[in-house]
């Protein structure tokens, strides 16, 4: 049997799928399938990817990333799973190191450090568990036993399958070393985000971990990365009306979520920043407070 599946979805990334290839065939680790599925893309990224015999290549139609890496699943032969992004790059030892650390520790799950970069810089990301997949090698019969998969928005797909196997995973391992270098596109999905999808990504997560009796006792835990979550968006759109639009969401969420009622608040500065949003009684006067008071939160 395989030890990893490398599932990447593709999607229009013809200007970054020779680069990302690269960097996946070429890895220090011998025994992998590499699973890439094309979501519909009208661009070269097919005739790019059937340059490599080393990529079994599926075909569908455009359904968006969430889909796309639940159909590859469902082919994958590995014992643990990687799913990754098609425009991003990766150390020649990432598998290696995260497959060296699964089997030391019998972990479910292993994560890594992260960078950022895009056409000037490379960046840090922070260390704090993140939503995203393309740092989490990932046991198999973990995500059956669960039944984990990828919402189907076109933004937050990731929320549920990446936090799920937060919650559910009996062991971790956090590696500080930095194997993914997560490429920062413009015009990429994530900066078309819809505002709503993380607030529904968070109802789907809530069920999953209710549904599996660890809701009540992780309630705090969940509350914290659901609220640092509802921050991030907050702060990191740019447009007035999205930024409103997440506001009257934390409204009418905070009934559900209750997250002024956390007893231990892991991220105090967005706590802080939260509560100013919920409690203001005037959007435009919090917003002005915000821009004067220039917290500097990532």
């Amino acid at each position: 049997m395989t030890k990893i599946s490398v599932i990447v979805p593709v999607y229009n990334l013809e200007n970054y799928l020779d680069e990302t290839i690269k960097s996946i065939v070429n890895q220090t680790f011998d025994d992998y399938e590499v699973i890439f599925v094309d979501d519909g893309s009208n661009d070269n990224s097919i005739k790019i990817i059937e340059k490599y015999p080393q990529i079994t290549l599926y075909k569908i139609n455009h359904q968006g990333a969430g889909s796309a890496r639940n159909f590859g699943f469902k082919k994958a032969k590995g014992d643990y799973i990687l799913f990754l992004d098609g425009d991003d790059v990766f150390d020649k030892n990432y598998l290696s190191k995260m497959y060296q650390a699964a089997i030391e520790y019998q972990a479910d799950l292993v994560v890594c450090c992260s960078k950022e970069l895009d056409e000037t810089k490379i960046y840090n990301n922070n260390p704090y568990p993140c939503g995203w997949a393309w740092d989490k090698l990932i046991k198999k019969d973990l995500i059956e036993k669960y039944n984990l998969n990828f919402s189907s928005f076109n933004s937050s797909e990731d929320f549920l399958f990446s936090y799920g196997a937060y919650f559910l995973a009996e062991k971790i391992v956090y590696l500080e070393d930095s194997f993914v270098f997560h490429r920062i596109r413009k015009k990429s999905l994530s900066k078309k985000r819809m505002v709503e999808n993380i607030f529904f990504a968070a109802k789907e997560l809530m069920e999953l971990l209710a549904n599996n009796n660890v809701f009540e006792k992780r309630i705090d835990d969940f509350r914290n990365i659901v609220l640092k979550s509802f921050i991030w968006h907050y702060l990191d759109f740019k447009n007035i009306y999205k930024k409103y639009l997440v506001y009257k969401l934390i409204k009418n969420y905070e009934k559900e979520f209750k997250i002024l009622d956390l007893k231990d608040v892991k991220f105090e500065k967005y706590f802080r920043i939260y509560q100013e949003i919920i409690n203001s009684k005037n959007y435009f006067m919090f917003l002005l407070n915000y821009i004067c008071v220039n917290y500097k939160i990532r």
